[in-house]
């Protein structure tokens, strides 16, 4: 599924309308139609047979006068209220207008706050449903005076339902939300593919449930390279999830190699370590301090281990591993430092470096270009990644997939910038966005959790599958196991290990996964 700017939303609604010959009153149609659709399956008409409908002057505010309509065919009553004069609108707006004037549907002007109050007083609570047709993806500015800022309020301090077409309105992909006010609605319907402000920055919590309404778009254009976004899903990796050969043994399972785990941080190596394993790889070594050889081994004795004093004198690393993790618990310092750039000088396989092993790359990112061919996935959080790149915290968040996406092409690696949407970037460009994982994930040990499964998973697949397919697998499975682990213990008492135990259970449960986005 892809994942659009709102530009390349309009650039996609012109492909159809212009090359295919496709009239956009036809798509405005069959937008209209199938969000009238969800509506009457959410809200039946004999428990909601009230509409209050927001229309703006632009095509969103014609999809608010077409869903109306069509809902009215199915026994509702809509109210339009046009928040500019009706009479000066064009283009398929005016003629869904002239549309709603000659069947003589109810319709008034409104221009101030205290009309709107007085015409909800006329509606109940029980029986009727706000409908936000303003601005969909043509916000250009923040709301934060005027009558739409009046508007939007009142509509969030009411408590009717709201449904937002295509995107809530105060919502964009220009600027951040916090900027100005937008509308909380219980649902939204939007239109062919979801579209950045849903997911960025944090914006699904006021997007309510979200259904994709195919309005007809043919498919082949949404193959353009230029649209380089999409979301995850279990059908993009499916080929690694397919029963193992019953000659398979653990020499051809892949043996990952974890350096973590300072004496302070013992967990960090353990957790990463026994990730690589339940991840599915046959072999997993740890290099990590003398003091926590005994209690890894006691932990899980499956996992082998490396006295870090030995590996740092090594001049080459060995070749019997197939991927290499470095970072987590390491602690910031020159012996730190060191061995990471070892790592990325030396190695002729994949490199993940996470935590600590990005943290000594602050202003040092020129070590990134010693890789000798090989794959180099980065896995930062945003605050890891802000000290990497230099860039403002805030900057990131505002543009999580740009800013992925740009360091990913510049630096010639994968870059998985971890968030409640995780972002994957490659370096020819393309960007594919997570839709597993839940707040309870944000705990001390989630990233090692990460980083152990992406080093298992690439491990086991790198001579059967492209690394940016593995990354997606293990960037899925990660946030799943969370997501299985939460309904077990709990978002709010969730912990590392929990998800270490739900690992096996994302893997088994793969098919039983429904996506939070409901395609219609």
């Amino acid at each position: 599924m892809k994942v659009l700017f709102s530009q390349s939303m309009r650039e996609l609604d012109l492909d159809a309308i212009n090359k295919t010959g496709i009239p956009s009153i036809v798509l405005m149609e069959n937008a209209s139609r199938g969000t009238a659709q969800i509506i009457r399956n959410e809200y039946p008409v004999n428990r909601y047979p009230n509409l209050i409908l927001f229309i703006g002057p632009g095509n969103n505010g014609g999809d608010g006068m077409a869903v109306g309509r069509t809902l009215a065919q199915w026994g509702y009553y809509p109210h339009f209220l046009y928040l500019s004069d009706p009479e000066e609108l064009s283009g398929d707006p005016a003629i869904n207008f002239n549309i709603i004037k000659n069947l003589g549907f109810k319709y008034s002007e409104i221009n101030e706050g205290r009309k709107l109050t007085n015409i909800i007083k006329g509606y109940s609570l029980g029986n009727t449903i706000f409908i936000d047709a303003m601005f969909g993806t043509g916000m250009k500015r923040a709301v934060t005076e005027g009558i739409y800022f009046e508007i939007i309020n009142a509509i969030n301090r009411s408590e009717f339902k709201i449904v937002s077409i295509d995107l809530p309105s105060g919502l964009s992909d220009v600027f951040p939300p916090s900027e100005g006010v937008a509308v909380d609605p219980d649902i939204t319907a939007t239109f062919q593919v979801i579209k950045i402000p849903h997911l960025f920055p944090d914006d699904r919590k006021r997007c309510g449930k979200i259904f994709v309404v195919d309005i007809g778009i043919p498919e082949k254009y949404l193959k353009d390279e230029k649209y380089f976004l999409e979301l995850s899903e279990p059908s993009s990796f499916s080929g690694l999830l397919k029963k193992r050969d019953s000659g398979v043994h653990k020499g051809k399972l892949g043996h990952g190699l974890v350096v973590a785990g300072s004496e302070d941080k013992p967990g960090a190596a353990i957790l990463s370590s026994v990730s690589v394993l339940r991840s599915g790889a046959g072999l997993a070594t740890c290099v990590t301090s003398e003091r926590n050889r005994d209690l890894i081994m006691r932990s899980y004795p499956e996992i082998m281990t490396f006295r870090e004093d030995e590996f740092s004198g090594i001049e080459t690393i060995p070749d019997e591993f197939d991927c290499i993790l470095a970072g987590p618990g390491m602690g910031v310092s020159e012996k730190t430092e060191e061995i990471t750039r070892k790592i990325i000088s030396k190695s002729s396989v994949p490199v993940v470096l996470d935590a600590d092993a990005l943290n000594v790359l602050m202003g040092k990112t020129n070590i990134l270009e010693e890789k000798n061919g090989y794959p180099l996935v980065i896995t930062p959080h945003v605050k890891e990644f802000s000290r990497i790149t230099g860039s403002r915290v805030a900057e990131i968040l505002n543009d999580p997939v740009n800013s992925a996406r740009n360091f990913s092409i510049k630096h010639e690696l994968f870059t998985i910038l971890k968030g409640h949407h995780t972002v994957i970037a490659a370096p020819d460009g393309r960007v594919f966005i997570n839709q597993t994982g839940n707040p309870g994930m944000a705990t001390a040990g989630s990233g090692d959790i990460l980083g152990g499964i992406i080093t298992g998973m690439i491990s086991q697949f790198k001579s059967d599958f492209p690394i940016l397919t593995i990354l997606q697998a293990a960037v899925f499975i990660h946030g799943y196991a969370g997501d299985i682990a939460a309904s077990l213990k709990g978002e709010s008492a969730l912990i590392a290990s929990d998800m270490v135990e739900s690992i096996s259970e994302a893997f088994m449960r793969i098919d039983e996964y429904r996506s939070e986005f409901t395609f219609t």
